[in-house]
């Protein structure tokens, strides 16, 4: 990087290998996740905390390299992932990592396997510790980096995503069908057979080729935002949805000219297990640590699984063991600290905080028998609180003359964390004048030499797509100062005035002193005489 950085622009593609197995990492730093290990965590794998912190070594070389070289104000960067996490592979007897509250994991078409975090880096777009909701591909990254940079796109090939940087600044784009299309028979935990996905407008329906029984494909309809965790199958309840989307689904797969799965011509009704899918291979089962003594089961659900501020939920819990000797224990894993109410055994009351983006508030639940332990996480999601954003300027000084600049210091915020856009507008300065105000920092204004008001006010407006706010920003412009001219000649024409001035102080001191001489040593002048 530090080669090519300084031949022009530069292009660094990173895929990182320490997440990914075979499962090894540096023995300390393995043994400095042993102690932060606990049986509620959602993540319980110390080898894979150890490979992921690796990974985040590896990350901040390159950042720090960035600024090093004083690239990082130059430089976009795009941190994301090709799929959900492993939770499939076994270390010891807990999965190498958890996709909770998200369904499934790697090799899945639950969200588990396909949605995944993306953080961008823009300087001069991107607000910084921002948070979008809208949902994007990868494939958006190509037209999104080629349009910012003014670069045509390809016009030989098809594009088949978008340029998502309206995003950056806090706009939703028109919701589009985002399509994923995995036909691998992959069996790992919450697997299906080979399928098509589609999200549109909050909904997603999955199309399991050729797997139907009273149709021809096998359908999976989920309300994502009221069933992040995709725990209630609604195709049946709504096959007027399953066939809207089913035909954005099959529009893809014909522009695309996808090559699909057909059906098994051999087929014999009725020999397929349907119980089968989701269920893992022998090969990717927890191991058994008793054969005669299975685990506890422990039952775990929110009666509302989303609530706003003040609004309350019921947490019920039991569990079941055929020894009847299981105990179960409960705590809050993630979110800000609320109140556990216990109202009745089994039963816990939650009550939504105040938050200004969505959190999730975790509870783990913990059942051991003399042999077993078992452990299960419950989410309840809460609505973030409404906050307009703000911003303030400032400015060291109140009044600048005409023909030089007044520098401004912005602070925006939003408590809400979306993207922002920052806008000034005056009343009284031509537009012509301002240039882009930045959303952090310092903002000069010239004031050109022919200003002729006395003042100046600016109005800076901050949106975050949905609301807005503004504020003023008034301070005085003055006339140059006069230049004093030390060059011009007095009235009687005797030379310039300072520098008579000055002979004038000269002779003054030069008489005081010799004057001071004679008085102080009359007699010895005298006696030499």
């Amino acid at each position: 990087m530090a080669e090519v950085s300084q031949d022009g622009p530069f292009y660094l593609n990173f895929w990182a290998f320490s997440v990914h197995s075979p499962f090894n990492a540096d023995p300390d730093l393995v043994a400095h996740f042993v102690d932060k290990r606990s049986p509620y965590n959602i993540q319980r794998s110390v080898v894979y905390a150890a490979m992921v912190k690796h990974f985040d070594n590896a990350i901040g070389t390159l950042l720090d390299k960035l600024e090093e070289l004083n690239l990082t104000e130059d430089t976009i960067i795009i941190f994301s992932s090709d799929n959900g996490g492993n939770m499939y592979s076994v270390l010891g007897n807990i999965r190498a990592t958890n996709n909770f509250p998200l369904r499934g994991g790697k090799a899945t078409d639950f969200d588990g396997g396909i949605r995944v975090p993306t953080i961008i880096s823009w300087p001069g777009k991107t607000t910084p510790n921002s948070i979008s909701s809208v949902p994007i591909q990868s494939v958006d990254f190509m037209p999104t980096l080629l349009e910012g940079l003014g670069i045509p796109l390809p016009s030989q090939s098809t594009i088949d995503g978008q340029d998502i940087s309206n995003t950056f600044t806090g706009n939703s784009p028109d919701p589009r069908p985002l399509i994923n299309f995995f036909p691998v028979n992959a069996v790992v935990p919450d697997w299906l057979p080979p399928s098509v996905t589609v999200q549109y407008d909050g909904w997603k329906l999955i199309r399991s080729f050729e797997y139907g029984q009273s149709e021809r494909h096998l359908y999976y309809l989920y309300d994502l935002k009221n069933d992040v965790g995709e725990t209630t199958n609604l195709a049946a309840e709504y096959p007027t949805k399953v066939h809207e989307l089913d035909l954005l689904i099959q529009q893809h797969l014909d522009e695309a000219n996808a090559v699909v799965p057909i059906a098994n011509p051999n087929y014999r009704p009725g020999t397929f297990d349907y119980s089968s899918i989701s269920n893992p291979a022998e090969h990717w089962r927890l191991p058994v640590v008793d054969a005669n003594n299975a685990p506890p089961q422990i039952t775990a659900y929110a009666s509302e699984q989303r609530i706003s501020e003040g609004q309350q939920t019921s947490i019920r819990f039991y569990v079941e063991d055929d020894s009847n000797n299981a105990s179960i224990n409960y705590r809050q894993v993630t979110g800000p600290q609320v109140e556990l109410q216990q109202t009745e055994p089994g039963t816990l009351l939650i009550t939504g905080p105040t938050v200004y983006t969505e959190t999730i508030i975790t509870l783990g639940f913990v059942a051991n028998d003399s042999v077993n332990t078992s452990v299960k996480h419950v989410a309840v999601f809460i609505e973030p609180v409404a906050s307009a954003p703000t911003v303030n300027v400032t400015s060291d000084t109140p009044s600048v003359e005409k023909g030089k600049s007044i520098e401004l210091n912005i602070t925006t915020a939003d408590k809400n964390r979306e993207p922002l856009t920052l806008a000034v507008s005056s009343s009284t300065l031509p537009e012509s004048e301002l240039t882009p105000p930045p959303l952090q920092g310092s903002y000069d204004v010239m004031i050109p030499a022919d200003f002729t008001g006395d003042s100046v006010t600016l109005t800076f407006t901050v949106s975050d797509g949905t609301s807005q706010q503004s504020t003023d920003f008034t301070f005085s412009v003055s006339a140059p100062a006069a230049v004093v001219d030390n060059t011009t000649s007095n009235s009687s024409g005797g030379g310039t005035v300072g520098f008579w001035q000055l002979i004038v102080l000269l002779m003054i001191v030069w008489g005081r002193r010799i004057g001071i001489s004679q008085m102080a040593l009359p007699g010895r002048l005298l006696s030499e005489k």
